[in-house]
């Protein structure tokens, strides 16, 4: 269902709002299975290679990635299964349908209006504990788009595909930080961020989130995630969501529509339709 009342006016007050309860959780399951799939092939193909010691069968998905990593023989090795499960090549029936979950769309319909694309600039992470890798700094989205979307209204979902408490590497948001201009960023460890003696005087809120919770920010909400101290992989998704008549930033890069009462015939329904678009 859309936000209420009182969980909109946080979002476009604060810059962003926690919802525990916001998609259900059988809309992950086809996303899941595809990349317990894909990591299961990689487990097989190293195994057959000599570089993995067990295949760690039988362990829950926020598991066995973990245990998997740790069994591998070398640090090659560890970083083919990682980026099985990590970035932006997931253009799956699975990922298409929570792209265009109803309960995602009609929040993205509440807040954006008629016309909505879902933004080319998303993300599968998975951290792993422990991992350096997948500390992301302060930073707003904006900062890694091109400046013709500064003025464009952006609904950014973090979405965990397990529930994620503060220890297995959760959010936090500086509320307010929505009003901010776009602040310079600069590379550090390979992500674009902004260190903590550059920010204005702020507030920091944790976000830790159940299964079927997701985290909605703006554009320029200056956000961050923590190290993932636990003993599990962190799964979750970056969506984003802009009215599909302004630029998004990424000029280059497709995205797709999800609802139009202009042009209904242009909403993309099929999985391999948007997946056909990259080829």
């Amino acid at each position: 269902m859309p936000l209420t009342k009182t969980q909109l006016a946080h979002y476009l007050d604060e810059g962003y709002v926690a919802v525990e309860q916001l998609i259900p959780t059988h809309a992950f399951t086809a996303l899941i299975a595809e990349i317990e799939a894909n990591i299961d092939a990689k487990a097989r193909a190293l195994a057959a290679e000599g570089k993995l010691d067990d295949l760690c069968e039988g362990l829950p998905f926020e598991k066995r990635l973990t245990r998997l990593c740790a069994a591998a023989t070398d640090e090659q090795s560890r970083a083919e299964l990682w980026h099985v499960g990590h970035g932006k090549h997931h253009r799956t029936a699975g990922m298409f349908a929570v792209w265009t979950e109803p309960a995602v769309v009609a929040v993205a319909e509440q807040v954006l209006g008629l016309e909505v694309l879902a933004h080319p600039q998303y993300n599968l992470r998975a951290k792993l504990p422990d991992q350096p890798e997948t500390v992301v700094p302060w930073h707003q989205d904006l900062g890694y788009l091109e400046r013709d979307a500064d003025e464009t209204f952006m609904l950014n979902f973090w979405i965990p595909l397990v529930d994620a408490p503060m220890a297995t590497g959760a959010l936090q948001v500086i509320p307010g930080s929505h009003r901010w201009p776009v602040l310079p960023h600069e590379k550090s460890d390979g992500y674009d961020g902004v260190s903590e003696e550059n920010l204005p005087a702020h507030e920091v809120v944790d976000c830790p989130l159940p299964l079927g919770g997701a985290l909605l920010i703006q554009s320029r909400t200056m956000h961050r995630s923590v190290h993932n101290t636990s003993d599990v992989t962190r799964w979750s998704l970056d969506l984003r969501y802009c009215d599909s008549r302004k630029p998004t930033g990424r000029a280059n890069v497709p995205g797709f529509v999800v609802r139009s009462e202009e042009q209904p015939n242009n909403v993309m329904r099929d999985w391999r339709d948007w997946a056909a678009l990259f080829m």
